[in-house]
């Protein structure tokens, strides 16, 4: 038997995705800000906002987890549209200098005959649905459990930022069609690795619970959590419209603000960011764009 060093046929796939992966995808309303951005750092949305070059582009690993979220998110909608046939995808709305597109806008009707629990789907319009695709450590939080010791918990829920760019969505769409109200949010994850059957019996999980996991949130939740993200990338696109690059905060999973420091190694958010070289070059602090070396490399 021989392993090849390189895979010549089982590549083709992430071979494509990696391709499409660096061609810049444009915000959903031309806005130099993005929803789906929330808690994400200030100067990464920063450099984005103004069209700098990767100085770290996406990986293939990168390219084939964001590419296998994609297809997911296609075809769950292609079967939605037959399950909810009111269902409206790719919704696209506008805050300011910010903008995006949810996952699926359904109307309130098309859910009374699933309405089997304590969900009153009458006090809006619509619902709003965003669907996330994980690994197993990040969904196993959603849910409360620990795979190695076959135990379930009371989970956490959904990502704050997951909820910030849904809910940034909601307000959005209600601003740009008033006769819009969506008191509701529903936030769908996958994990592509289900909880084993013996694990799944221990643990009193059933059917596709092994593998999915839907929260249901009312407005009164949802709400202040959009209206403070969307407060703060106000502050981005004012801090970029007066020349300045922002400083290099983010919020992390408790929604408090953290300063991020890309020499440390302390931070996924800098591991992963497509302009880690170009932010160390331009140091700490505010920074003028005209002193950044953004400048540099555009001429």
């Amino acid at each position: 038997m021989y392993k090849a060093e390189t895979p010549l046929i089982t590549s083709a796939l992430v071979e494509e995705l990696h391709v499409k992966s660096a061609i810049p995808k444009p915000t959903a309303m031309g806005t130099p800000l993005r929803y789906s951005s929330a808690f994400g750092c200030g100067r990464q949305q920063g450099y984005a906002a103004l069209g700098a070059e990767p100085t770290e582009p996406m990986d293939e690993a990168g390219a084939w987890a964001t590419g296998l979220g994609t297809i997911v998110h296609e075809a769950l909608q292609d079967c939605i549209s037959r399950k909810f046939p009111s269902a409206q995808f790719e919704v696209a709305s506008q805050l300011g200098d910010v903008s995006g597109s949810c996952d699926a806008l359904i109307a309130s009707a098309d859910f009374e005959p699933f309405a089997t629990w304590d969900v009153d789907f009458s006090q809006g319009t619509h619902v709003l649905y965003e669907l996330k695709t994980m690994g197993t450590y990040s969904f196993d939080k959603q849910v409360g459990w620990n795979r190695m010791r076959g135990q379930a918990n009371e989970g956490e829920g959904p990502a704050l930022k997951a909820i910030a760019q849904a809910g940034m969505n909601a307000l959005g769409i209600e601003a740009s069609d008033p006769s819009i109200k969506i008191e509701w949010l529903v936030m769908g994850s996958i994990t592509f690795e289900a909880l084993s059957k013996n694990k799944a019996a221990n643990m009193g999980v059933e059917g596709t619970n092994r593998f999915l996991a839907e929260f249901y949130l009312p407005r009164n939740e949802w709400e202040p959590i959009a209206h403070e993200e969307m407060n703060r990338m106000r502050g981005l696109a004012w801090t970029i419209d007066k020349g300045y690059l922002a400083d290099r905060v983010a919020i992390d999973d408790n929604g408090n603000a953290i300063e991020l420091n890309p020499n440390s190694g302390k931070f996924w958010q800098c591991d992963y960011c497509a302009f880690r070289t170009l932010c160390v070059e331009d140091g700490p602090g505010q920074v003028r764009i005209i002193d950044s070396a953004i400048a540099e490399k555009s001429e």
